[in-house]
């Protein structure tokens, strides 16, 4: 009887259509995906610190000019249809407009947990931690500086779009806040991402970050109601 149960089992993993065999594979399957990627954005909406308010309206030209550092990268360590992607952004911009200047330090940190349904869908979510340092400086003497940290959930999802081998359109977007830090908050990026080999893929598109925060009254007050928006391009590595 144990000679016959071996005899068909070994027989069911020969005859294993390799499709069924790929779906088991990959139900085990531990993964490691690092990015790096730049963005270029413009600005526009208000900026208020310690209840001195302007406006931040800034072209993409007038960005490159006023970009001081940016560092943006991703971690993804998937097992199976499930992943963990940690996504960090450190941008450092100064500007001026209308009398006024300033400049605005900005981390986000979004770690999220998604799993992919199938091929074409992965439902995520996750929380954002956003760090925003800001100085105005005005005429007269109107001087502020301050800082505000936050976390928030937020809710997203990413679609894929085969396009032959090696090539994919991808949308990325989620929406967070909810009264929960921010108001509301939202990022939306539309991507191509082209396989160069097994290791490693280029990603080019377009990104829209959203941001409705508001705290404090009067002189306390401090508000960063800031659309940004630009190209994207990014370089993924995978160490599977």
């Amino acid at each position: 009887m144990k000679r016959t149960c071996l005899t068909a089992l070994l027989l069911t993993a020969i005859l294993m259509p390799p499709a069924a065999r790929a779906e088991e594979e990959e139900k085990r399957k531990l993964t490691l995906d690092s990015s790096v990627y730049l963005l270029a954005a413009g600005m526009s909406g208000d900026v208020t610190i310690k209840g001195i308010t302007t406006d931040l309206d800034v072209g993409f030209g007038d960005m490159m000019e006023s970009l001081e550092l940016g560092t943006m990268g991703t971690v993804r360590v998937g097992y199976g249809r499930w992943a963990l992607t940690t996504d960090v952004i450190f941008m450092a911009l100064g500007a001026s407009k209308g009398g006024f200047s300033g400049d605005i330090d900005q981390w986000i940190v979004e770690p999220s947990l998604s799993y992919r349904v199938c091929r074409y869908f992965e439902p995520l979510v996750g929380v954002r931690y956003n760090s925003i340092r800001g100085e105005i400086r005005g005429p007269a003497g109107r001087n502020a500086t301050g800082r505000q940290d936050w976390f928030e959930p937020f809710v997203g999802a990413l679609l894929m779009l085969p396009l032959g081998e090696k090539f994919s359109l991808n949308l990325r977007g989620d929406a967070g806040g909810f009264g929960v830090g921010t108001e509301l908050s939202w990022q939306a990026f539309p991507y191509v991402n082209w396989d160069i080999s097994r290791r490693c893929s280029l990603q080019a598109g377009y990104r829209w970050v959203s941001t409705d925060y508001d705290t404090g009254r009067g002189a306390n007050r401090f508000a960063y109601d800031v659309l940004s928006q630009g190209p994207q391009v990014g370089l993924t590595f995978k160490f599977n």
